[in-house]
């Protein structure tokens, strides 16, 4: 009889590595992800509503804050992968980045708690706009948040992956699939306790309050994963990889003036010692001359290579000229290859950010059947969250298999497939939110008020999208690029989050100043009926449109995945108790 894959997986562990690593290290890892989510979820997704209505911030101006904080929480984990996978390594990168988290939940615990860190309530329809004071304790809050986010958001996932390291290659393959599932499964549990709990409190207890539960969470999560510590495989950081990738770069152009040889295999490359890839490979073919060696040809056979402590005997073996080795020369062609269909994930952010959709609930019936309870407007995005998490829970063990008896692959659906059908989904979810949008102004403008869950349909599109696309965008990195770039590869995704909050924020700035021409009511003023913000969704529209046939080429160009030379194979780990 077949096994469940997380139970014949987890026999195979203990049978296997009875050290650290593996399982065991799992519920630490993942415990600190989730209560980490909740505490992160109960502040984002009900964002908007403090900056409205406790700051007294526009729409417009409250939802571009929002995108620049969210943008710099996606570009910080750049800065965090290098310094993780160059120097602290991934468990101290994920511990300080938790206890940073924690401080700027203080700061926006203390804005909401202190009297005067804050503006004055309205008066009737005045209200007074924030001073720089006010400020103050939201931005200390928002940028210590942001540089926690540099350490957690590229490591924790990868984090967890390294515990599996130690696994056979044929084994650990499988292992990922359902470990990045199952990861994301747990995000989703977290999500939804926050966007109904927390955003509950938040509405009805009061913000102080809704801010302390968040806080609370995140001092546990630091705790948490403290006390895992004895149990977890951690892997060193490996200085020469930035400086490798670099070393690649400026070889490159040293020697651009180099002929390659006709065949790839009849030249003569610089590589490490005893490294199995003394080739590089035909891929961005013209890279090939940071590694080649000139005018040696007589001296070793054809495609045999120098290493590098024979090169460093013989002083460059280029006539003086640095080289880099074939690994670094493979190291930047991966990234390099990725980079288009990485650029092609950008939309997926926009379809994601559904801040206008809770405004839009607040115009709209919330109660459920004809009692007196409102659900908050920040919690219907727990339909996004509901069917993300019941997609990746569900994958591996009834839709991977039964798409695997069609498709012939192991995983179901390829990656490319994965995020493809992302970009889709998430494409029709703004075309529903035109739809849904646009129904909502026409029927309010004659005084009725339809049902908030009209709402349902676009955030259970978008939960979709993120099952498909962002799960195969984590996957696709973390397989195609070298392990030692693992939380690069991680960060990669919050590069394209964090350049997607920065397209978001200049579409609405165009579409806003664009819609004012003429003397023209805007379509994202404050008043959503004497607005068009089912125009705006069009315009995302269009955009997922375009986006969808330019991934198409940029699949077709890279060609097929998991081809990447593994030249770190037989690389003995470098792991610290």
């Amino acid at each position: 009889m077949e096994h469940s894959l997380p139970a014949e997986l987890e026999a195979e562990d203990e049978l296997c590595f009875k050290g650290k690593g593996g399982f065991k290290a799992l519920p630490f890892i993942i415990t600190n992800e989730m209560l980490e989510k909740v505490a992160g979820f109960g502040l984002n997704t009900n964002m908007i509503q403090y900056l409205t209505k406790q700051y007294h911030l526009s729409n417009v101006t409250s939802q571009t804050m929002i995108f620049v904080w969210s943008a710099v929480s996606n570009f910080m984990p750049i800065a965090g992968a290098v310094v993780a996978d160059t120097c602290l390594g991934r468990f101290l990168a994920v511990a300080l980045g938790t206890a940073s988290c924690f401080v700027g939940m203080v700061f926006l615990w203390l804005s909401a708690t202190i009297p005067g860190a804050r503006p004055p309530p309205c008066n009737g329809n005045q209200c007074a706009p924030p001073g720089a004071r006010h400020l103050a304790w939201l931005l200390a809050g928002f940028a210590f948040l942001s540089v926690g986010a540099g350490g957690v958001r590229p490591c924790s996932m990868a984090f967890g992956a390294d515990q599996f390291s130690r696994h056979p290659k044929e084994r650990r393959s499988r292992i990922l699939q359902a470990y990045f599932n199952a990861y994301y499964a747990s995000i989703g549990v977290a999500f939804t306790i926050a966007v109904t709990a927390i955003v509950y409190v938040q509405d009805n207890v009061g913000w102080s309050v809704g801010f302390a539960v968040p806080m609370g969470l995140m001092l546990l999560s630091t705790v948490t994963f403290l006390l895992g510590s004895r149990l977890y495989i951690k892997e060193k950081g490996d200085k020469q990889m930035l400086s490798g990738i670099g070393d690649a770069v400026v070889a490159a152009i040293r020697n651009r003036g180099a002929r390659l040889p006709a065949k790839t295999d009849d030249g003569v490359y610089h590589h490490l010692k005893d490294c199995k890839l003394t080739v590089p490979t035909d891929r961005l073919r013209f890279l090939n001359k940071a590694c080649m060696i000139r005018g040696s040809e007589e001296e070793d056979a054809p495609g045999n290579g120098v290493d590098a402590a024979a090169s460093e005997r013989h002083g460059d073996g280029d006539g003086g000229r640095r080289l880099c080795t074939v690994d670094q020369v493979e190291q930047l062609k991966s990234a390099i290859r990725v980079l288009p269909i990485w650029s092609s994930t950008v939309f997926l952010t926009l379809a994601m950010n559904q801040s206008f959709a809770v405004k839009q609930a607040d115009r709209m019936n919330r109660r459920l059947g004809s009692g007196r309870f409102q659900v908050p407007s920040g919690s219907l995005a727990l339909f996004n969250m509901l069917t993300m998490s019941l997609w990746s829970a569900s994958y591996d063990k009834w839709i991977a298999p039964a798409l695997r008896r069609h498709t012939g692959n192991p995983r179901g659906l390829t990656m490319k497939q994965r995020i493809g059908g992302g970009l889709l989904l998430a494409t029709a979810a703004t075309g529903v939110s035109a739809v849904v949008e646009g129904a909502r102004r026409r029927l309010a403008l004659r005084g009725v008020t339809i049902s908030a869950f009209w709402l349902a349909p676009q955030y259970a599109l978008v939960g979709l999208a993120e099952a498909f696309g962002v799960i195969g965008e984590i996957e696709f990195f973390y397989t195609e690029l070298p392990k030692s770039m693992a939380s690069f590869s991680m960060s990669l995704l919050y590069l394209a989050m964090g350049v997607g909050n920065l397209v978001g924020a200049l579409i609405v700035k165009l579409v806003q100043v664009g819609s004012r021409r003429g003397g023209k009511t805007g379509w994202l003023v404050d008043s959503l009926d004497a607005g068009h913000y089912d125009y705006y969704y069009w315009v995302l529209t269009g955009y997922g449109a375009v986006n969808i046939a330019y991934f198409a080429w940029c699949g077709w160009a890279y060609g097929e995945e998991g081809k990447n030379v593994e030249w770190e194979g037989d690389k003995e780990e470098q792991l610290v108790a």
